[in-house]
């Protein structure tokens, strides 16, 4: 009778769950599609259907060992986490590459005095180049130090940076867009 269970195809049975599934494994498993995006987003990254997937989840179908450890991996969590052999608070977080995190402090101070100076000086930016300049300006302060206190204080040498550039680009003819 397990030799059904053999693959990832559901149960014909009402409410059985395929061996070796445990309430605590449904647990981890519904954490690791938490911490992808949802079932969605763990379809993509495995390449099977939500449905499929939710299946695995509430121990109606295995899951392949492939999709496991891919979900794992973009999960930041180990298979042992997931099989419930590990279970000390460091143990489940594998290695991730190194994720960008933002200070959203200090983008949205960034963002707001370049916004201000364009206003300022009457030079119109549209909302995209607004990002990409924020943006770049981010990753320069963000380079430049660590100190929280530095960075801010820096916001005022990228803002007269950029009026200087803003007014020299209005001081010399022919290098900026014409009026229509």
């Amino acid at each position: 009778m397990p030799e059904r269970y053999a693959s990832s195809e559901p149960s014909d049975v009402a409410d059985e769950k395929v061996p070796g599934w445990t309430p605590e494994l449904g647990t981890r498993l519904k954490e690791v599609l938490k911490r992808v995006g949802g079932l969605r987003q763990a379809s993509t990254i495995v390449g099977y259907k939500a449905e499929q997937i939710a299946k695995w989840r509430d121990g109606n179908a295995r899951p392949p060992f492939y999709a496991l450890q891919t979900l794992a991996k973009a999960a930041g969590v180990s298979l042992d986490w997931i099989a419930g052999t590990e279970t000390s608070p460091g143990a489940p977080i594998v290695e991730r590459s190194p994720a960008v995190s933002v200070d959203d402090e200090l983008m949205g101070r960034i963002t707001d005095a370049i916004a201000r100076l364009y206003k300022d000086e009457r030079v119109g930016l549209a909302p995209i180049d607004l990002g990409r300049l924020t943006a770049r300006k981010y990753a320069e302060v963000v380079a430049a130090t660590d100190d929280a206190a530095e960075r801010l204080a820096m916001i005022k040498l990228i803002v007269t940076q950029l009026r200087a550039d803003l007014r020299s680009t209005a001081e010399a003819p022919g290098t900026g867009k014409r009026l229509a």
